[in-house]
């Protein structure tokens, strides 16, 4: 009985130093400068890759069946955009966290994405409020906020976004509106009888065969930022800070001109992605394709690049 007792008691002291053997080699293959995998290293591996910090602002035009139109994207296609944006993994943001993320800061889901429609036309109302309410898709309707007016536009053209509807957009959550000027949508004469964006061309004076002057020119782009201002405010946009450019068309003059106007947020045509810190005076947009291949194919190939 003694001799099974010690055996047992010997047997136990022995799995007792293998234990604590295997505990410290474990101990110091971990702690031990340049062995193995160090703590700071071990905690790096535990931490997720960080997420791509680039927005793509995408912008459409209107929606409806005009085949003729290469701007106007049938509504089918425009839900099986939305459908592939969601397929693919990308994901919509709210004109809220794109102002924080180029601002830098607050980081944003990877693969984001801002939707933009340019012009404010009624379709964004009739047409894509409910498909973003269905998908649950923040978006922004740049208006002309002319076109606003009750009246009807002696000009031909297709209906636009009233007061009542923009400040419904509004009030859902999802939609916010910035300005595309209040009556700078169009093209005007300037130097050599030539045609420019209204912004940013000095126009020809035919009552006098002159150009308008410098501080002319300023004057009235002034105006139409302030009237500009004013409709937003009208429709509900209690500080407008956010303004599209028509046409993509801006010069020097016209962003201090916004700037001043408390416009800090300006989006262009120039095609990339943006990134946070950057300046909110260019903002960089990509125009959506004519169905939701196109836009997927043209978004991969962005994020797919190292750089804007």
């Amino acid at each position: 009985m003694l001799t099974i007792k010690l055996l047992k008691n010997q047997t136990i002291f022995t799995a007792a130093r293998l234990f604590i053997f295997c505990l410290v080699t474990v101990i110091c293959y971990f702690a031990w400068p340049g062995s193995g995998v160090s703590h700071e290293a071990s905690a790096q591996a535990k931490q997720s890759v960080p997420a791509d910090q680039r927005v793509a602002v995408l912008f459409f035009h209107a929606v409806g069946e005009e085949p003729s139109n290469p701007n106007t994207m049938p509504l089918k296609d425009l839900e099986e955009t939305f459908q592939a944006l969601q397929d693919s993994d990308y994901h919509p943001i709210s004109l809220e966290q794109f102002h924080a993320f180029i601002d830098g800061q607050a980081e944003v889901p990877q693969r984001a994405v801002l939707l933009t429609f340019d012009d404010g036309y009624s379709d964004v109302y009739s047409m894509i409020f409910p498909l973003t309410k269905r998908y649950n898709y923040p978006a922004v309707s740049f208006a002309v906020t002319k076109w606003f007016d009750r009246y009807p536009r002696p000009e031909k053209s297709r209906e636009h976004l009233s007061v009542e509807e923009a400040k419904e957009l509004l009030s859902s959550g999802l939609w916010q509106i910035g300005g595309h000027s209040y009556d700078g949508h169009r093209l005007i004469r300037g130097a050599h009888n030539q045609e420019g964006a209204y912004l940013t061309t000095r126009s020809l004076m035919e009552r006098d065969f002159r150009l308008e002057s410098e501080a002319e020119y300023r004057a009235r782009v002034w105006q139409d930022i302030n009237l500009n201002t004013m409709a937003l405010k009208l429709a509900g946009v209690s500080e407008p800070k956010d303004f599209a450019f028509p046409y993509g068309a801006y010069n020097e003059d016209l962003v201090k001109l916004l700037n001043e106007a408390g416009y800090t947020y300006l989006f262009t045509n120039n095609q990339g992605l943006n990134g946070p810190g950057e300046d909110p005076s260019c903002i960089r947009r990509i125009g959506a394709g004519r169905c939701a291949k196109e836009t997927i194919a043209i978004l991969e190939k962005y994020f797919a690049q190292g750089n804007n």
